[in-house]
């Protein structure tokens, strides 16, 4: 029989060693919502808190952060923003790095000018 391979197992893997088994089985299933089936955060370890009786949301959110990569959230944030605030940010980014530009040249002249 052909085991159904989830994405999610790879960052159990990434876990301390967890005693408690309710922890354990909470955690798992807040990742697998996480990452197989690409659902919010406050979501699935809401469902994986209830479902697994374990009332401590936050250490089960720990956990999770620990297996997760620290940017994974805001790539995920990236990749499903519309194309107009892609673009919107690309706008927004260009003129930040003009006015740093700017600044430079301006502080260099007032060096010279005291020099």
């Amino acid at each position: 029989m052909n085991k159904e391979t989830y994405k999610y197992e790879k960052y159990m893997k990434n876990l301390p060693y967890i005693k408690d088994i309710q922890l354990y089985k909470a955690v798992g299933m807040t990742l697998y919502l996480i990452i197989d089936k690409n659902r919010a955060l406050k979501f699935a370890l809401s469902s994986a808190s209830t479902k697994h009786n374990y009332k401590t949301k936050k250490r089960i959110e720990d956990l999770v952060r620990i297996a997760l990569p620290d940017d994974f959230f805001e790539k995920r944030q990236r990749a499903n923003a519309t194309k107009e605030k892609r673009e919107e940010v690309g706008v927004r980014l260009q003129m930040l790095r003009d006015m740093e530009v700017q600044a430079d040249l301006h502080i260099s002249s007032m060096r010279e000018k005291n020099e």
